[in-house]
């Protein structure tokens, strides 16, 4: 029996929305400890799924043995899952880890690109890719924009930077509980309606990602790092601040993002398009600290959420074989 196991991530932004220099998109991201997909498989004549999530899991998993031209089946156990819809990654790291299960099953010689090319068609994926086969921190660079378009073949962006993510830094991850109707919302909230980001907010990313966010990254200055992430998600969250109603996706994030940055937090902002905030800070104690003034914030206004205090996760996927005992 195999098992695999991949973590979630949190979108720390995206670099080019305007596309005038050729590429689409890029993205930069981090692996986190939780939560994560688990999957146990093994050959059988039929596919049968069991465990969290099995109608989307089968669907998934029959599309791909009928894609790499495998007759047989699987027994997949999915005994830990990514929360669906609510910015932490699931669709994409789902479909690969499924993917790789299989692979890795029936022996076949397929690298994480390879899988994400029959997995993945007709996704868009920026800094997920390097998340899923690095873990760490990741920054992508986007596609070109000859592949930006619903009937385009899967183009992988290429990683063009990876790094551990220290040890003792937290975050503070929120995901407030979504209301159906915002569920509905965003399914119609597309890229393709929005008007391309002013070169100048492009170039400003650009330049706090190059010139702040990854000297800080490798000085381990989390003041920095963290001013730098605040800034880059402030003008990515004017962009959508039109089909999302303000900086941020869910009505009470506003607020949670305050609480962060005035309880400690060097920098906060909101994962891919939310609900899920975070707030970033170095050490424990000052997490736990952080984690206490938010429960008690959440309690007097009323706002219901899960919270939880995450270091990031420097493995990407994980593939074991299990003996029987």
């Amino acid at each position: 029996m195999l098992r695999v196991e991949s973590p979630s991530r949190l979108h720390l932004g995206q670099l080019d929305l305007n596309g005038s220099l050729g590429r689409m998109y890029g993205g930069i991201g981090v692996a986190l400890k939780g939560p994560k997909i688990v999957i146990l498989a093994e050959e059988a004549d039929e596919l049968t799924v069991q465990g969290y999530d099995s109608r989307r899991v089968k669907a998934i998993a029959r599309d791909f043995l009928i894609r790499i031209g495998i007759r047989g089946g699987a027994r997949l156990q999915i005994d830990e899952a990514i929360p669906v819809h609510v910015g932490l990654g699931s669709s994409v790291q789902l479909r690969l880890a499924v993917g790789t299960a299989l692979a890795s099953l029936y022996s076949i010689d397929y690298t994480i690109e390879d899988i994400a090319d029959i997995a993945l068609r007709g996704y868009r994926t920026d800094a997920c890719l390097g998340i899923f086969k690095y873990g760490g921190f990741v920054v992508a660079s986007g596609i070109p924009r000859t592949f930006d378009r619903p009937d385009a073949e899967f183009c992988t962006p290429p990683i063009i930077f990876r790094h551990p993510f220290p040890e003792d830094w937290y975050f503070i991850v929120v995901t407030p509980e979504t209301a159906t109707e915002f569920r509905a919302k965003r399914k119609n909230i597309s890229l393709e309606i929005l008007p391309p980001i002013p070169p100048e907010d492009v170039g400003l990313i650009c330049r706090l990602l190059v010139m702040q966010l990854l000297p800080a990254l490798l000085e381990k200055n989390v003041e920095s790092f963290g001013q730098a992430l605040t800034e880059i998600q402030w003008t990515i969250g004017k962009q959508f601040a039109s089909v999302q109603g303000g900086l941020y996706s869910h009505p009470s994030a506003e607020g949670i993002v305050r609480l962060l940055l005035n309880s400690g937090a060097t920098g906060a902002g909101q994962s891919s398009w939310g609900p899920t905030v975070y707030g970033i800070v170095e050490g424990e104690k000052a997490a736990w600290n952080i984690e206490a003034h938010l429960h008690k914030y959440l309690e007097e206004s009323g706002a219901r959420a899960q919270v939880r205090c995450l270091r990031a996760c420097n493995q990407g996927v994980c593939v074991e074989s299990e003996g029987e005992d």
